[in-house]
């Protein structure tokens, strides 16, 4: 049965109108004329929604300055492609969403000034020796890089894939550590450029990182921590970039109790002793998380006794005599005489 909020957010969106931004200053958008077209329409219908329904988004914006940042953020984004990747998010998500975005539009992206943004675009812009993929924008966000496709691209959503990015409409997003946060984000500039994608860095420093291939290359081979609510506390082996995969399969195959994988596997938290050893054998790297979960194990054991088990053996039942083999005579003594 449709709600009352669900019925006015229907009812403001599908709202005839000429001109829904007439009087809500937006900042120009950017992208193909088709992806323009196709934004300017579901921008409008969300900007009509943020206004005129603000009862609608009560539940989740705490204060009226949270509601004017809002509308700030949304005035402020540029990209026609993120208007079209967010277009059928709830309220929530998209809340979360335009905030994230709007964020980034403020303090990293360009300028409303269409000159200047163009400017700035192009200064960001690097491209490889032959274009063969989509431009993608890498940043960085609190405990993680993002990548976001101005178009969709199955080839590069793979690489993304194995590189260890999960979709997060409307971007890729890996979580990193702050300390290795720049070095992450320029090693997938790097192999979007080897790719053939083009690649937008507003972030200067990070820009000329890339350009300069200044980073530390991640291990290929590592102990992670599952990030999956399926594999969640557990250790996930991640060889997807190695140059020897299969080794690295029959490897992990003699792990005990591990679900294997062609480019990973995941081992119970328990069996940690056995992880390290194998860590050693492989050449995995340790990242900090698994250091940590391997920490809280050892913790759960912390001041138990060891003991040598040696299970006794039963005492067995002792065999029956064996029967003469069986040769087909007859006995002499029961033969007719």
């Amino acid at each position: 049965m449709p709600r009352l909020g669900d019925t006015l957010l229907k009812h403001l969106v599908t709202k005839e109108t000429d001109h829904p931004e007439s009087d809500i200053e937006c900042a120009a958008l950017t992208g193909s004329e088709k992806q323009i077209s196709w934004a300017t329409d579901i921008r409008a219908s969300r900007m009509l929604v943020a206004k005129s329904g603000r009862v609608l988004f009560g539940a989740l914006l705490a204060s009226r300055e949270q509601s004017e940042e809002f509308m700030i953020c949304l005035q402020s984004i540029r990209r026609a492609h993120w208007w079209i990747e967010t277009r059928t998010l709830g309220h929530g998500q998209f809340l979360l969403a335009a905030l994230d975005e709007g964020f980034l539009v403020q303090h990293v992206t360009p300028p409303k000034d269409n000159a200047t943004a163009h400017a700035v675009l192009e200064e960001a812009l690097l491209a490889p020796s032959r274009v063969r993929g989509p431009i993608a924008e890498v940043s960085l966000t609190t405990g993680k890089v993002r990548v976001v496709l101005i178009e969709f691209d199955e080839d590069t959503n793979t690489l993304l894939k194995r590189c260890g990015y999960r979709w997060d409409a409307p971007a890729w997003t890996r979580p990193v550590a702050e300390d290795v946060s720049e070095h992450r984000a320029s090693e997938i500039a790097v192999r979007l450029l080897a790719h053939g994608c083009p690649v937008r860095i507003f972030d200067e420093a990070l820009r000329q990182r890339t350009v300069e291939n200044a980073y530390e290359p991640e291990s290929p081979r590592r102990v992670e921590v599952s990030t999956s609510a399926k594999y969640s506390t557990k250790f996930h082996l991640v060889w997807t970039l190695d140059e020897k995969p299969v080794q690295c399969k029959k490897a992990a195959q003699q792990l005990r109790g591990a679900k294997v994988f062609d480019d990973g596997a995941y081992v119970t938290a328990s069996h940690f002793e056995e992880i390290l050893d194998f860590a050693g054998e492989n050449g995995f790297t340790i990242t900090p998380e698994a250091q940590s979960l391997i920490e809280v194990e050892k913790g759960k054991l912390a001041g138990s006794v060891k003991v040598a088990a040696r299970p006794k053996a039963g005492a067995g039942i002792p065999p029956q005599p064996a029967l003469a083999p069986a040769n087909g005579e007859i006995d002499a003594d029961l033969l007719d005489n």
